[in-house]
């Protein structure tokens, strides 16, 4: 028989208890699959509510720009010519090589000094040069914003964990299509991943030195 959900079942043993102190110049920012074909309509999987996001991102954004960070763009782009066997790859039918849908929401600001990083996949890390990049910048962690929280977000966040870097999730800064989605992988995120803060405290820890708390989530919310 199930047994009830305990309201916090790994309240004595989370891994990320410790408030985490990050250095710019080994940070950076990285922004997840912001395109038009998620966040805009008449984009193919669009949810214009990830919109929202664009103003805390903006912050971090310009945060990481002034006091040395990296920030990445880490965006999800598949080939109109590929005509692909397999069940996964012909699915992915948006975010077309060249298109609208491919590029990044208008809202958010770029700089040219952002690096780009191309994906296939979920994880922003799964057969990309995006942990190249990041090692040969010096970066110990790095701070994910972006969509969706359940499935790039949080792949890329899983892969980041094993590779060694600590991981930072901004809760304001990161959106899925469902409350239960976005809350119960915030709570794994915090109590086996990383830390899960918002961005003001982001932007007081780019800024002044400033520690990240984690958020003390509970699977049924806060």
């Amino acid at each position: 028989m199930t047994q009830p959900l305990e309201p916090d079942p790994y309240r004595d043993r989370r891994l990320f208890g410790e408030d985490l102190s990050i250095d710019p110049y080994e940070t950076a920012v990285i922004v997840i699959d912001m395109l038009n074909d998620f966040c805009v309509h008449p984009g193919k999987l669009a949810d214009e509510s990830a919109l929202s996001l664009c103003s805390a991102q903006n912050m971090v954004l310009a945060s990481a720009r002034d006091t040395g960070a990296v920030v990445v763009f880490v965006n999800e782009e598949h080939r109109p010519n590929l005509q692909p066997v397999r069940r996964f790859a012909r699915k992915m039918t948006h975010a077309y090589t060249g298109s609208w849908g491919a590029e990044v929401v208008n809202p958010l600001v770029r700089s040219a000094d952002d690096i780009t990083v191309i994906k296939r996949r979920y994880s922003g890390f799964y057969q990309t040069d995006l942990d190249l990049v990041l090692r040969d910048r010096g970066v110990r962690t790095v701070v994910l914003m972006g969509v969706l929280t359940n499935i790039c977000v949080r792949s890329t966040a899983h892969d980041a964990f094993f590779l060694g870097y600590d991981v930072v999730i901004p809760e304001d800064c990161v959106g899925a299509m469902t409350d239960l989605e976005q809350t119960v992988t915030l709570y794994d995120i915090s109590t086996h991943f990383g830390w899960v803060s918002n961005s003001e405290a982001v932007v007081g820890a780019l800024r002044s030195g400033d520690k990240i708390f984690n958020a003390k989530l509970l699977p049924g919310g806060k």
